[in-house]
């Protein structure tokens, strides 16, 4: 028995032990757990952020990818694939273009200035003070440079109708005489050149182009009417006296004194003993006495290639060299020289060629007729 409680002491004490030691083992068994299951919670948050971690390192690559492909559309420039790269390489292209658009912007500036001070001095309006203020003040000064384009025009338009009908008025006594020959005038005129102008309506549709044109064409028409007027002004459109018989024409006819068919040329004039004989142009005194068959003779040179000749007169009253005006006193009728009787014989030379007196006379009568209707219409 003693031996029997003996073993079962020991038995009993060393199961308290094995229970210790499993209650030890469990507990650390349960810790093990708690830490495990701990363990996988913090793995599962990392995974979570490790997760958005990875999304968002994609989004950036994505923006980075972006900003370098519109940065290299922008600059004009292969960017570089390095972010850390990229920075520097977006300072420095980013830094040039700011310098360049502050350059191009000054430059802009100094050019919209210039452009508002041109305008303003063709305009007569004052520039604006303030670049904000430019762009309403260049479309009020555009509104009115418009309507006086308009004006301008339309004056100018009327402008080349009066010149058109004075050189048509020119051109229409220069026919009535030898002028009409290019080669006697040095003019090789054309009476429809005056013809023209804009057309009806054409004023909403014309531009810079088409009033430069217009201007181009009234510039020629008023140089080709001044050319006409400074000849027109040369040539003698008047009778050297002024009440007469025509007795001999300009031509071939009969002699009065060999009464054989001969050349005269030019028109003999018969008037009164003593009667003025006038210039019939401004001009120059050329020879002013005796002279052969003529007797006593004015010559007059009017320029242009024109001289007039004023011969048999009974006396002379100017001498070489003199400035006469048109209807100056030059002598007074007379029968010097070889004539059948008192007369002026008249002639007009155009570069030494004899041509008919009579056509210019009756031309001037033409233009004191129609200067005559002008005044009538007018009153």
């Amino acid at each position: 028995m003693l031996t029997a409680s003996l073993g079962f002491a020991l038995s009993f004490r060393a199961l308290e032990q094995v229970k210790v030691d499993l209650d030890a083992t469990i507990a650390q068994n349960a810790e093990f757990i708690a830490a495990l299951e701990n363990d996988q919670k913090h793995v599962y948050e990392l995974r979570l952020r490790y997760d958005a971690e990875l999304q968002k390192n994609e989004r950036l690559l994505r923006d980075f990818e972006s900003i370098r492909t519109a940065s290299q559309a922008v600059l004009g420039d292969l960017a570089p694939r390095s972010s850390s790269l990229l920075a520097d390489w977006l300072d420095q292209r980013l830094t040039q273009r700011i310098r360049s658009l502050d350059a191009e912007n000054r430059g802009l500036t100094a050019l919209v200035t210039n452009l508002s001070t041109s305008v303003a001095e063709i305009s007569g309006q004052t520039p604006p003070a303030d670049l904000t203020e430019t762009p309403e003040w260049f479309r009020e000064t555009t509104g009115q440079l418009t309507t006086s384009f308009r004006q301008q025009t339309q004056a100018m338009d009327g402008l080349y109708a009066t010149l058109s009908d004075a050189l048509s008025a020119q051109y229409n006594l220069i026919e009535r005489t030898p002028l009409v020959d290019p080669e006697l005038s040095g003019v090789a005129w054309n009476p429809r050149h005056g013809v023209g102008g804009l057309e009806e309506g054409s004023l909403e549709f014309a531009g810079f182009e088409e009033f430069e044109d217009q201007a181009s064409r009234l510039l020629a028409l008023s140089e080709e009417l001044s050319r006409v007027n400074a000849l027109l002004e040369c040539t003698p459109l008047a009778s050297p006296v002024d009440y007469y018989n025509k007795t001999s024409s300009f031509g071939n006819r009969k002699d009065p004194f060999t009464k054989k068919r001969a050349w005269h040329n030019g028109v003999d004039l018969g008037a009164w003993p003593g009667s003025k004989v006038r210039a019939t142009a401004a001009g120059t005194v050329r020879h002013a006495g005796v002279k052969g068959g003529y007797g006593r003779l004015v010559v007059i040179d009017h320029g242009c290639g024109i001289q007039t000749l004023y011969a048999h007169l009974k006396s002379i009253a100017v001498k070489k060299g003199d400035l006469v005006s048109h209807r100056d006193v030059i002598g007074a009728v007379g029968n010097t020289g070889r004539p059948t009787g008192p007369h002026v014989h008249y002639e007009i030379r155009i570069h030494d060629k004899a041509v008919d007196p009579y056509e210019f006379i009756e031309a001037g009568r033409y233009v004191f007729k129609a200067k005559e209707q002008s005044i009538a219409s007018n009153q």
